[in-house]
């Protein structure tokens, strides 16, 4: 059905105009009657003279201020390419006011039939003296153009023309053509005025489907009643009360369906308020009151708008709410409107009601204000005049339809405008996001429930369920019947699917009857069933008399929790649902068979249980393992029969496999006889084959008599954990699958072959065992370490052999790990000087004064080769000084007591190579230590000083460590093959040569500045940032990408290296004219030593390099230079 609608179609202005008073607004149509849709029909506009409100379906969106634009009155000349256009683009045209006052702002409102393609919209104003304006728009809303000015002129106004793009095609209408006559008048009424306005004295006026809107104010009311005979009320689902018949509210999402609300930002209201209600709903629901939504998808209950209201509050009212809270977003048109808003009813009709929703609104708004929204106030509105209020008292009716017709059915309705979707602030900070629209839910739920003191959900239960949290200790129980405690709770024939019946029957010590209690945070219990770890719960979760329960599986609901409550000698079961019920035994009668449900208090004895704790036999058996912990040590064992000591475990045949037979055998000390016990936190031992390294395992890992025992490899398992205990004739040793069965002798009788098995614990003698401590090579080494701590103290010394002249001595005094150590006549150098440090077991470490490495042994067999390295911390640079049997001093291997630092051959010569070797109280293992000093007295050396080499001595060190002189292919690819000739050092020998000269020349030493060179060139290679052809044989310069100095020959590159050492070492002048270009940058004389080349090594700070031990390395070298 199409209705012909007039003036009322003047009310869309308000989607987005809120500015100014439609007491007076009139329309202009294209043509003079427009056939719309009914469902076009814009509801609940009503306004005051300082704001219009946008209430398509209750939005009250309210506009703080205007902004002006001076009144241009100037004739501009028309587009001479402009067409005539087609009315049939224009719906209708609107003026706001027919008359407005100077200073204040008129606004013109064109609808469209259809928006795509339209652009630049311009109307044209004569005023009666003839003078023209040409205005362009000022904003768009959907098919709505909109334009404003201010007109500071008396005078009569006329809207002559519209002028618009489309589709880049400039066209015009003129109104006269259309006879369209649109005026105004600013400060007096234009000529015809009261000709054009509608009867304000005439009500409806209800003619073949017609409905003529007479008086503006009145538009809601008068379009509801013109439709109220043909729209009926849509179906809604009948809502009740929950049976706790808590309060009800109804939370209705502003908008819906083809009515969006208010949109920016690419959001549409009805979406966004739907999300808050359902977040206010969320948080409501955790409270003792009952939520119902008028809406829950993206519609609307009536496409008649006034109809739509109407069917909300039908919602709240089959629901039984008290109140119906309209979720909303506020819009305006100045963007930076701001803050939140409640709307309440007033005190006309039903003061209570005013009352009740003052204090809500009060309560909500403050939750608002909290989360930093503006505070605009809560208030009411009236109806006639659509003025707003903080004060409640009024005689008229209320102005929102939301909120009248809920006063019409005894509840209390208010509005929330949450703060304005098109503010960007205010968008961004409370409307962008779910978690933002969830905060907005949230206070609003806060709000309700601190005003109407909602309590939480199952607070009582809650407060229950804490004040016996420790009644009963978690653990299995038997739950027994008080009538007759032979009676327990049981699963219906041991089932352990979901649905099976919890009955009761009598005790049959079966699994089935067995349930474990555990308690949660807040002291709610489950109960769950010992054999099919299914838990006891109300069948569908609702707390009722006669309520079956059955095993379910956990899924954490109330309907599967319960308080346990003391009650007299017994105790009930109250069920998490509702403190009011509690579990029951059907009929009162204690019978196999008879149900449990779940049934309301009466406290009779068919409601009471007693609670027996059962100790499970893995509870047993953890507690027998704590209380026999460490009963045996860890270590190695022999374990022998208590019967026959001679006979102990043995490994059959020796095997190492996993399944070989755990046997009795006459002891014969072998590895398959010698068993690692290691006892783990809860006091369960593993014993392992020391040879096999497996673990003693219950055959099946099941337990009966006669159950065979070998090795398996290690699993963790019960069937490998065994508990030690100790009685009058030994040791039992008792299976942790049961307490009941121990290991035992078969037959019991001591023989060779004779098997080991498990069975029934009969205390006889086959049964008890005996554990012979086995000391390890490790442990005797550490015993040995223990005594002997004290034999030497800590110091450098000498390490002489019984002849004194010879003593330990690092091979050509290497600074090398991996140097050979030999016998060699005592010369008192530092490669003959050694650290001796002892550590806190007692073991000794011998660390060379000369090379700083360690003593080291390179295996623990016989004439293994002993050398230094670096330190490793390891065993093979441990070792023990003790007296042998003739009171002379040997030097045993930490790697194995019977091997000690022997001369190779018993040749007490120089050269003669240190080895290990089996201990044999010879010539060639005896010792002498004479003590140097406490601590090794650091010498260091100098730069400069008469050099202690020769060029032979150089060239042989250069040869010992490279190959190829003056070719550099492995780098360069041979690119700088011949560069050092070309500099004047054709030969290594002269490269030398030329390296003694300028040493020499300064007073620096020669084999520090050639060490130093064959350290920075990599002997002559390169391979850094320096390339071979500048010369340069010390990184002069030379830092990350940048290649450093570069020099016109070998001499001066030399020349430069050894008087940038000067610098360093000395304040002495130089010798020869400087080539050194940062010699002036050296802070003079702040590494006299090589040592301190290295920056972090020098005390000053200074140095050459920033490497770690830097100059140390030079020395190194220099050591195995003067070796040569």
């Amino acid at each position: 059905m199409h209705k012909r609608l007039k003036p009322v179609l003047a009310l869309v202005l308000s989607l987005f105009m809120s500015v100014s008073t439609l007491s007076n607004t009139y329309t202009v149509f294209a043509d003079d009657e427009i056939t719309q849709e009914e469902t076009n029909t814009v509801d609940e506009t009503t306004t005051d003279d300082t704001e219009t409100e946008e209430t398509n379906t209750e939005n009250t969106n309210t506009t703080e201020e205007t902004t002006s634009e001076e009144n241009v009155e100037e004739n501009t000349d028309k587009n001479v390419e402009e067409q005539i256009g087609d009315s049939s683009m224009m719906e209708y045209f609107l003026v706001d006011c027919p008359v407005v006052s100077s200073q204040e702002t008129e606004n013109f409102v064109l609808s469209l039939n259809n928006t795509e393609g339209y652009s630049n919209f311009k109307i044209t104003i004569q005023k009666e003296d003839g003078t023209t304006l040409d205005l362009e728009s000022s904003e768009t809303v959907g098919n709505l153009v909109k334009f404003s000015n201010v007109f500071s002129n008396k005078g009569d106004y006329q809207v002559t023309s519209l002028h618009y793009v489309y589709n880049g095609q400039t066209y015009y209408l003129n109104f006269s053509d259309l006879e369209m006559d649109v005026k105004f008048g600013v400060d007096q009424e234009y000529v015809g005025y009261d000709e054009t306005l509608p009867d304000l004295t005439e009500d409806t006026i209800r003619s073949e489907g017609v409905i003529q809107v007479t008086d503006v104010n009145k538009a809601e009311e008068q379009i509801a009643n013109g439709m109220a005979s043909d729209a009926s009320i849509m179906s809604i689902d009948e809502f009740s009360r929950a049976a706790t018949g808590g309060m009800t509210i109804c939370l209705d999402p502003g908008h819906g369906g083809s009515d969006s609300g208010a949109n920016a930002f690419g959001q549409k209201e009805s979406a966004l308020t739907l999300k808050i209600a359902n977040y206010c709903k969320e948080e409501l629901e955790k409270y003792d009151v009952n939520v119902v939504m008028t809406r829950t998808t993206d519609t609307r209950p009536s496409e008649n708008a006034a109809q739509d209201l109407i069917d909300r509050v039908m919602v709240a009212k089959k629901a039984g709410a008290s109140y119906i809270i309209s979720i909303h977003l506020n819009s305006s048109e100045n963007t930076s409107a701001h803050g939140a808003e409640v709307y309440f009813p007033n005190t006309s009709g039903n003061a209570s009601l005013s009352s009740n929703g003052q204090a809500l609104a009060k309560a909500i708004q403050s939750q608002l204000v909290a989360l930093g929204l503006y505070d605009r106030g809560i208030k009411i509105r009236n109806y006639s005049d659509g003025s707003t209020s903080s004060n409640p008292n009024s005689s008229d009716r209320d102005y929102y339809g939301i909120i009248r017709y809920a006063k019409e059915q005894n509840i209390s309705g208010l509005i929330i405008e949450h703060c304005f979707l098109n503010n960007p602030d205010e968008y961004n900070q409370y409307l962008s996001s779910d978690a933002k629209l969830q905060q907005l839910g949230v206070a609003d739920a806060k709000g309700i429930v601190n005003a109407l003191g909602l309590q939480q959900k199952y607070s009582e239960l809650d407060t229950l369920a804490s004040q016996y949290k420790n009644l009963i200790a978690d653990g299995t129980y038997l739950i027994q019947s008080s009538i007759n405690t032979k009676y327990v709770f049981d699963i219906y024939g041991g089932y352990t699917t979901n649905g099976a019946n919890v009955q009761l029957y009598k005790g049959n010590d079966t699994l089935a009857q067995l349930f474990k209690i555990t308690h949660d945070p807040k002291g709610y219990v489950t109960i769950t069933n010992a054999k099919s770890g299914r838990v006891l719960d109300v069948y569908g979760g609702t707390a009722q008399n006669e309520q079956n329960i059955w095993q379910y599986t956990s899924n954490g609901t109330r309907a599967q929790k319960w308080v346990i409550k003391k009650d007299g000698n017994s105790y009930v079961f109250v069920s998490a649902l509702n403190p009011n019920y509690v579990l029951d035994l059907s009929g009162g009668q204690a019978k196999s068979g008879k149900n449990i449900q779940l049934y309301s208090y009466t406290g009779s004895s068919g409601q009471k249980w007693n609670l027996t704790k059962y100790v499970t036999k893995e509870e047993r058996l953890d507690t027998l393992a704590s209380q026999n912990k460490n009963t045996i040590a860890d270590g190695e064992y022999e374990i022998c029969s208590a019967k026959n000591n001679s006979y102990g475990f043995d490994v059959y045949g020796g095997s190492t496999s996993s399944g070989a037979n755990i046997q009795l055998y006459k002891r014969n000390g072998s590895k398959a006889q010698t068993f690692k016990i290691k006892n783990d936190s809860n006091g369960y031992v593993t014993i392992m084959n020391v040879k096999s390294g497996k673990a003693l395992d219950l055959y099946g890992g099941t337990v009966k008599n006669s159950q065979n025992i070998w090795q398996y490899s290690s699993n963790g398992s019960r069937a490998q954990k065994w508990i030690i205990k100790k009685n009058s004739s030994g040791y039992t040793i008792i299976s942790a699958l049961d307490p009941n069965y121990v290991i035992d002798l078969c037959g019991g009788t001591t023989r060779s072959g004779a098997n080991i098995q498990l069975y029934t614990d009969n205390d006889t003698i086959a049964q008890q065992w005996q554990f012979n401590k086995v000391v390890t090579e490790q442990e005797k080494l550490d015993q040995l370490a223990a005594q002997n701590k004290n034999m030497m103290d800590d110091g450098v010394y000498y390490i002489k052999n019984r002849d004194v002249k010879f003593a330990l001595d690092v091979a050509s005094a290497s600074a090398y790990s991996g140097a050979n150590v030999q016998l060699y006549s005592l010369n008192k150098t530092d490669a003959q000087k050694w650290l001796v440090s002892h550590d806190s077991k007692g073991y000794v470490s011998f660390k060379n004064v000369n090379s700083g490495m360690y003593l080291t042994a390179t295996s623990s067999g016989n004439s293994a080769n002993v050398n230094q390295q670096s330190q490793l911390n390891g065993y093979n640079q441990k070792w023990i000084i003790a007296f042998d049997s003739n009171q002379n001093i040997k030097i045993i291997s930490a790697l194995h007591s019977s091997r000690v630092l022997d001369v190779y051959g018993g040749k007490i010569s120089n050269g003669s190579n240190i080895q290990l070797y089996t201990s044999n109280n010879s010539a060639a293992q005896k010792w002498v230590f004479e003590y140097i000093s406490k601590d090794v007295q650091v010498s260091l050396t100098k730069i400069m000083g008469t050099s202690q080499t020769n060029v032979a001595q150089m060239v042989r060190y250069y040869k010992a460590n490279a190959s190829g002189y003056d070719t550099f292919k492995a780098r360069y690819e041979g690119k700088y093959d011949g560069s050092l000739a070309k500099g004047g050092a054709s030969t290594i020998e002269q490269f030398a040569q030329i390296f003694y000269e300028e040493a020499n020349a300064e007073g620096v030493k020669a084999e520090v500045a050639f060490t130093q060179c064959m350290k920075e060139t990599g002997f002559l290679k390169y391979g850094g940032d320096v390339l071979p052809n500048q010369y340069n044989f010390a990184g002069i310069g030379a830092t990350g990408a940048v290649h450093g100095a570069s020099f016109k020959n070998v001499r001066t590159g030399i020349r430069a290296q050894i008087q940038h050492l000067k610098a360093y070492a000395s304040t002495s002048p130089l010798k020869n004219a400087c080539v050194d270009p940062r010699f002036n940058l050296v802070t003079r004389n702040t590494a006299p030593y090589v040592e301190w080349l290295g920056k972090q090594e020098n005390p000053n700070g200074y140095g050459w390099a920033t490497a770690k031990n830097y100059g140390y390395d030079i020395v190194g070298m220099v050591k195995v230079l003067l070796s040569k």
